[in-house]
């Protein structure tokens, strides 16, 4: 039982269409998955990645119209951290941030990492990590004319804001993490996943951010296949964390446990990808809907507005 990875980020947007050309024509993502949310499916659930779809490079997000500005604070996901192939990558888009008015707080580093934290118009926390030695991507520059050899390969992990470390790096090694450092005395760890990392930091405050629009929903792991998540399952279920139990997504099974501080981490399988349903040539050009939304189509398209 362990989970490997990164699988995905999924955040908020109460702007679908700045929000898509953000990602597609700024930082280069491809759209891979035009969808609804399917537990609300009057809104948008969009999934940005490399070309292929591959598990570990797709940013989500729910566009939620009238959605109230996050408000920052501790036991949060507080930043979505992406790969890029080098330092010069992110001179690069620290250029083309500062060429277009995009927020940046300079390079530096990050855990020994040479790291640019940067953020969108809504206040959605990133960052670019030079990670020279991951190829297990299929990088997509093709909307925002981006460089080949600058492209975002991927995520390289996530930041956590919590108000006690040590229970969440121990909720962390649970589902297959691995640290070494000491766990008692601790104000910031970093917990490996294989390539992938969570950041863990401490912030004793009573201010716990409220989500909204510029936050982060949730983050999730990934494991193999539906064995290996239902092993997850039963540990997570007989150590009495809260849990959705096994959820068919269509393009993956997951399974959401409520974390340290209502932090929401979701586990979810490789397969069988987004070409379930399209083809890899015409990934995210239409509205794909899981079988038990496909009666409703007609309905759903009517309630979202087109995308650029």
């Amino acid at each position: 039982m362990s989970a490997y990875g990164i699988h995905h980020v999924s955040a908020i947007t109460k702007d679908i269409i700045e929000n898509h050309d953000f990602f597609t024509q700024f930082l280069g993502h491809r759209l891979v998955k035009k969808t609804v949310n399917q537990d609300s499916p009057d809104m948008y659930h969009l999934f940005y990645s490399d070309y292929k779809g591959t598990p570990g490079t797709d940013v989500t997000f729910f566009e939620i119209g009238l959605a109230p500005k996050y408000t920052p604070g501790t036991n949060s996901i507080s930043r979505t951290i992406l790969r890029v192939p080098s330092v010069e990558a992110i001179e690069y888009f620290r250029e083309r941030m500062e060429e277009q008015g995009v927020y940046h707080e300079g390079i530096t580093d990050y855990f020994g990492e040479t790291m640019m934290k940067f953020s969108d118009e809504e206040g959605q926390r990133f960052a670019l990590l030079a990670d020279p030695g991951y190829h297990d991507s299929e990088p997509y520059a093709g909307g925002g004319n981006i460089p080949e050899e600058y492209a975002i390969t991927g995520i390289f992990g996530v930041e956590l804001t919590v108000q006690y470390l040590k229970p969440m790096v121990q909720f962390l090694q649970m589902l297959g993490g691995e640290y070494d450092g000491d766990i008692d005395d601790a104000e910031q760890a970093r917990v490996r996943f294989g390539q992938d990392s969570v950041f863990v930091v401490e912030s004793r405050t009573t201010n716990v951010e409220k989500q909204g629009y510029g936050s982060v929903h949730h983050f999730s792991l990934r494991v193999k296949d539906e064995t290996a998540l239902t092993e997850i399952l039963e540990q997570a279920t007989a150590e009495k964390w809260r849990n959705s139990g096994i959820v068919d997504r269509h393009y993956f099974k997951a399974l959401y446990i409520s974390a340290v501080g209502n932090i929401t981490v979701e586990i979810s399988t490789d397969s069988p990808g987004f070409t379930i349903d399209e083809p890899l040539e015409t990934l995210g050009e239409h509205l794909s809907l899981p079988p038990f939304l496909e009666e409703n189509r007609d309905f759903i398209e009517m309630r979202l507005h087109p995308l650029n």
